[in-house]
């Protein structure tokens, strides 16, 4: 029954997500409609006579679960992510790929009459592959950022000695450079147009980009607006700092490179070992899932390689 049950709710998650998507397609020019209005959450609007439900995010399309997610704090950060990932999904919609994919790993050790020690687990991992895509995807988005946010600085600083405006030289850099930096730009630009004071918008960019270089670029342009100061040399000197910690850290993958191929080594050699048995003589690791003490063993083991690598992914990774 659980099985079943499992499967009527993957089948009607699948079916109302593709109708939903058949029915209501996002066209590019929907998509910028949607970019538009959502800027102007980003007002000021304290004293403004406006229901309280306008000023928040969007977690869903449907109501009810919208409900339910803002009053959780973990929704909220999702949705962080999701845009730093540059992604346009709801918190809703994956919230629903997320129990999707739990419901699938569950419905699978079920067929494959999978013991619930084993199945539960799998249903965790499937749960957690949406979450792992996310990451993954902010990751790389965070790192085609910070390759050229260096040069996005030295284009900002040479504008600014030209002549133009603050303003000017934040739509310069928004034109200029490639995605996402052109993108992160763009919105600081779209949010000055729609009225949202600088502190503000420059806040939003530091949040959505989570990078430390970026809250040194934000503070450096607050404080200069307030003390002066020659704001194109203090952006060169941002860029400089930038720069030289690429080179470190460029300096350390090759100091630490022995280290992680060590590890790599550690991590994968036990998994090497007991496969190559195993095709040789099956009956020879047999025991260890048949047997309890066997289970127990491989359980131990896995903890400790477990263990072990993050250690030495610790030790390996060096902040700069």
């Amino acid at each position: 029954m659980i099985a079943i049950g499992l499967l009527v709710f993957a089948s009607v998650l699948a079916a109302a997500l593709g109708g939903y998507m058949l029915l209501f397609p996002r066209t590019p020019v929907n998509r910028e409609v949607a970019k538009r209005l959502a800027l102007l959450e980003l007002r000021d609007i304290e004293n403004a006579d406006i229901p309280e439900f306008l000023k928040s995010e969007l977690l869903s399309n449907v109501p009810p679960l919208h409900r339910i997610l803002s009053s959780f704090d973990s929704a909220l950060r999702i949705d962080m992510r999701l845009k730093q990932a540059g992604m346009e999904m709801k918190v809703g919609v994956f919230f629903l790929l997320s129990l999707g994919g739990f419901a699938a790993g569950i419905l699978i050790g079920t067929l494959l009459h999978w013991h619930i020690a084993i199945t539960l687990p799998v249903g965790a991992l499937f749960f957690l592959v949406p979450g792992i895509a996310v990451n993954i995807k902010r990751r790389r988005r965070l790192e085609a950022f910070m390759r050229h946010f260096p040069e996005a600085l030295e284009m900002f600083a040479r504008s600014l000695r030209a002549g133009h405006s603050f303003t000017g030289a934040i739509q310069l850099v928004a034109q200029e450079m490639p995605d996402p930096v052109s993108a992160a730009f763009q919105q600081v630009f779209d949010e000055q147009n729609l009225g949202v004071p600088l502190r503000e918008a420059l806040a939003g960019m530091a949040q959505r980009v989570d990078s430390l270089d970026v809250k040194f670029f934000v503070t450096a342009i607050l404080i200069q607006r307030e003390t002066g100061g020659n704001l194109a040399e203090i952006i060169d000197k941002i860029a400089h700092v930038i720069r030289e910690r690429f080179r470190i850290q460029g300096q350390l993958k090759v100091f630490t490179a022995q280290a992680r191929m060590t590890g790599m080594i550690l991590a994968l050699l036990p998994l090497g070992v007991a496969l190559a048995i195993y095709l040789l003589n099956p009956e020879y690791l047999k025991p260890l899932w048949i047997e309890k003490a066997g289970k127990v063993m491989i359980a131990t083991a896995l903890c400790m390689q477990i263990t072990g690598a993050l250690i030495i992914r610790k030790i390996i990774r060096i902040k700069i």
